[in-house]
C-alpha cells in the first residue's frame, strides 16, 4: 500500500475555538485516510479543541494584529480588514507569501486547506498546487466586486468598503510582484480556490441571503462545530431554569452579562464556560447560580437539556444554540459577531444587544427570552428544518470530496 495523501490545513487569522474546530471536524473524518498536517494560527487553542486528533501540528506563519488606532481606522470589510493583520504594506506582505511557500515546500502536500488563511492562498497563486477553502461565512465571503462591507444593510458604507478594498488590492499586487506571482484583477481572486466549501447554514450566515452578492454562491454544507471537548458537566438536578454562556472575559459586555448571570435566582443552574478566567472572576461568582469554567465545555452533554443560550454571537456557538432548538442572546464584541447577532434577531431565533448595554440590559433580555413561547416555537421549528435537511455531517462530506480531489477523481480547474 502506497503512502497516505498529504493533506495541509492552514488556518492563519483569528484566535478563537471556532476555527480550530472546522479544521478538526473535517480531520476526524480525514483520519486513517491522509497524512494530516495542521499549520494553526493558535497551536495550544487547536489542541484544547482536538486533543488526541492524530495530525501533525506546526505554527502558521501570520502576521501580529494592529489594533485599529482610530474609530475611522475600523475595518469596513473584508479587504479592509486585512489591512490589521499584515496586508497594509508590500513588502511585509511578500515576507508572509515568502514563509507560506517555504511551508508548501517543506511539507509538499497534495492539496493545502484554507481556514481563515487568505496569504495562503495568496501563496499558492502560480504553483502546481490544489487548494481548497473551508468557511463558515465571514471567513468565506461572497465573490463579488467591489466585496460588501460588514454592515452591508448600511448603504453609506458601501462606497468607504469599495474605495478601502481598491487600496488593499494595490498592495496585495505589490506583494505577488515582489515573489515574481500572477496578479491579481479584483480582490474576490485572492480568495479564490479550486474547491470551495461553506460550511454554514443560510439561518445564520453573515451576509444574510448570499445570493444577492454571488447569485452562484457555494451551498450550504452546515456548521463544523465540536460538541464532545471540554469539561464534562452536567446539569443540577431539579433546577429551574438552565442556562449555558459561553463568554470571553474582559471588556463591558462580559461584564455586564456576568453580573446578569449572577443576579439570577438561586434556582437557576448557570455554567458559564469563560476561557481566560481569572482567579478574581471565580471569587465575584461564589454564592451565585453560575458554575464558572476556564475553557470551553462539552456541549453534547449540556445542550438537549438547556433554556437559554448566551453567547458574543460567534458563528460556532450560535450554530449550535439554533441546532439544539436553543433561544439565545447575543452580545457582540466585534463586526463578525454583530452581523451573527443580527441575522440571528432577523430570523427570530433570539435576541442581539448592540453597542451600549449594561447588566440591567442583559438581564431585561434573559427574562424576556426565558418567557417567550413564540421564539421557542420559531427556534425549534428551525432546528426541526435543518436537521430534516442535513444529510451526512459536513465534515464528512467535505473529508470525501478532498479525497477525491487528492485521488484524482475530481478534475480540478486550471490553475490561476
Amino acid at each position: 500500500m502506497g503512502a497516505l495523501p498529504r493533506i495541509l490545513f492552514a488556518w492563519e487569522l483569528g484566535a478563537h475555538f471556532g476555527h480550530a474546530s472546522k479544521i478538526a471536524e473535517t480531520a476526524r473524518a480525514l483520519a486513517g485516510r491522509a497524512d494530516i498536517w495542521v499549520a494553526a494560527r493558535d497551536p495550544v487553542g487547536f489542541r484544547a479543541i482536538a486533543p488526541d486528533l492524530p495530525v501533525r501540528l506546526i505554527a502558521a506563519p501570520a502576521a501580529a494584529p494592529r489594533p485599529p488606532v482610530s474609530a475611522e481606522d475600523q475595518a469596513v470589510s473584508y479587504p479592509d480588514d486585512l489591512r490589521h493583520v499584515g496586508w497594509a504594506e508590500a513588502a511585509p506582505l511578500a515576507a508572509l507569501i515568502e514563509a507560506w511557500e517555504s511551508l508548501f515546500e517543506l511539507i509538499r502536500p497534495e492539496i493545502m486547506v484554507a481556514q481563515a488563511a487568505p496569504t495562503a492562498l495568496l501563496a499558492a497563486r502560480g504553483l502546481d498546487l490544489i487548494t481548497a477553502m473551508v468557511g463558515g461565512g465571514y471567513d468565506a465571503p461572497p465573490s463579488a466586486a467591489p466585496m460588501p462591507p460588514f454592515y452591508f444593510w448600511r448603504a453609506e458604507l458601501h462606497a468607504k468598503a469599495a474605495a478601502r478594498e481598491t487600496a488593499v488590492l494595490a498592495t496585495a499586487n505589490g506583494a505577488l510582484a515582489l515573489r515574481g506571482k500572477p496578479q491579481l484583477t479584483q480582490f474576490s481572486d485572492a480568495l479564490k480556490a479550486d474547491h470551495a466549501f461553506l460550511a454554514t447554514f443560510a439561518e445564520i450566515d453573515h451576509y444574510g441571503d448570499r445570493s444577492r452578492f454571488e447569485p452562484d454562491h457555494p451551498p450550504y454544507l452546515g456548521q463544523l462545530v465540536t460538541l464532545d471537548q471540554g469539561a464534562e458537566l452536567e446539569w443540577r438536578p431539579g433546577a429551574a431554569r438552565r442556562i449555558l454562556a459561553y463568554l470571553r472575559p474582559g471588556g463591558p459586555a462580559f461584564d455586564a452579562a456576568a453580573g446578569a448571570l449572577a443576579a439570577l435566582a438561586a434556582d437557576h443552574d448557570v455554567i458559564l464556560a469563560a476561557p481566560g478566567a481569572q482567579p478574581a472572576l471565580f471569587e465575584r461568582m461564589k454564592g451565585t447560580p453560575v458554575r464558572l469554567v476556564n475553557g470551553p465545555v462539552r456541549l453534547d452533554r449540556l445542550l438537549p437539556d438547556c433554556d437559554l443560550g448566551v453567547s458574543h454571537g460567534s458563528n460556532g456557538v450560535a450554530a449550535a444554540f439554533l441546532l439544539s432548538g436553543l433561544p439565545q442572546i447575543c452580545l457582540p464584541t466585534h463586526a463578525e459577531q454583530v452581523m451573527v447577532a443580527r441575522a440571528i434577531g432577523e430570523g427570530g431565533f433570539g435576541l442581539g444587544l448592540v453597542g451600549r448595554f449594561g447588566e440591567a440590559q442583559v438581564g431585561a433580555a434573559i427574562r424576556q427570552a426565558l418567557g417567550s413561547a413564540p421564539l421557542r416555537g420559531r427556534v425549534r421549528a428551525a432546528a426541526a428544518r435543518i436537521g430534516a435537511s442535513a444529510g451526512r455531517s459536513p465534515g464528512a462530506r467535505i473529508a470525501d470530496a478532498l479525497m477525491a480531489v487528492v485521488q484524482g477523481r475530481l478534475q480540478a480547474p486550471p490553475k490561476r
